[in-house]
């Protein structure tokens, strides 16, 4: 993936306390690290705050890395624990030891999962960033809005039929772009995901 600093520059940069290259780190990271902690507690915005407190767990240690796996690591490690300590603070009132012991072992289970998906997704959305503008303009109408063909032409001044074009196209382009990474499944879990929620 493109990012404005190469991994090694990035990493000088970050541990010397670079203010563009922690922006870089938190582009990176941030979006997939927020699916993570929004599947975990079931909750949109206490996912997001988790997410954002541990990067602001990782500002205060930004000299302590080697690498960028390993801030990537740290976000990940200090996300999952944040996520099982609100759940405990939220179950201390109505569950059992036995109850939050339960719920340790759901997250333990389930947490590279949710890490793996939350990588995929956040590899098709660059790849949908990647796309011709008229493209990825429909392409988000339809998967993102869930704008129909009809709307979609309408609002654009297009015929149906350059819509169904145009989003043939970018399911193509990302298709070809995937398979050559090897992560051709990433559209199918994208596009399911997207027809479902």
């Amino acid at each position: 993936m493109k990012h404005n600093f190469q991994d090694k520059s990035l990493l000088q940069e970050f541990r010397r306390g670079n203010t563009h290259a922690f922006k870089a780190v938190y582009n990176m990271f941030f979006p997939s690290l927020c699916f993570f902690a929004k599947r975990l507690v079931d909750n949109d915005g206490e996912g997001e705050d988790i997410a954002a407190d541990s990067f602001v767990k990782l500002l205060n240690r930004y000299d302590s890395f080697d690498s960028i796996p390993n801030i990537k690591a740290f976000l990940y490690i200090t996300t999952r624990n944040a996520c099982l300590n609100y759940l405990r603070y939220t179950q201390r009132q109505h569950s059992s030891k036995r109850e939050l012991n339960r719920i340790q072992d759901k997250i333990d289970e389930h947490a590279l999962s949710h890490i793996v998906h939350a990588e995929v997704l956040r590899e098709v959305e660059f790849e949908i960033e990647q796309l011709p503008n008229r493209c990825k303009e429909i392409f988000k109408l339809i998967y993102y809005e869930r704008r129909s063909a009809d709307d979609i032409a309408g609002m654009l001044g297009i015929s149906i039929n350059t819509v169904w074009v145009q989003r043939a196209k970018a399911i193509q382009l990302i298709r070809t772009n995937l398979l050559k990474k090897g992560m051709l499944s990433a559209l199918l879990c994208f596009l399911t995901i997207n027809s479902e929620s």
